[in-house]
């Protein structure tokens, strides 16, 4: 009788820290997940299509006549 509440004991310590590491999981996620959600980097600038060649070209040369 004696080894059998050493086994049930045994037991009970090895589900209670099984859940103690569950509920310490659960609360480290959840808390990444928060200051995740929190510390959103703004949104980057919408990048801004250069022209092609030929119209960089007609530009520059349209200013240069204008000077």
């Amino acid at each position: 009788m004696n080894s059998l509440n050493g086994i049930v004991l045994a037991m009970l310590l090895l589900a209670a820290s099984f859940l103690a590491g569950c509920s310490a999981g659960s609360v480290y996620e959840g808390v990444r997940q928060r200051e995740a959600i929190k510390n959103v980097p703004p949104e980057p600038a919408p990048v801004q299509q250069l022209p092609s060649y030929q119209d960089y070209e007609a530009e520059r040369k349209k200013l240069q006549g204008a000077q």
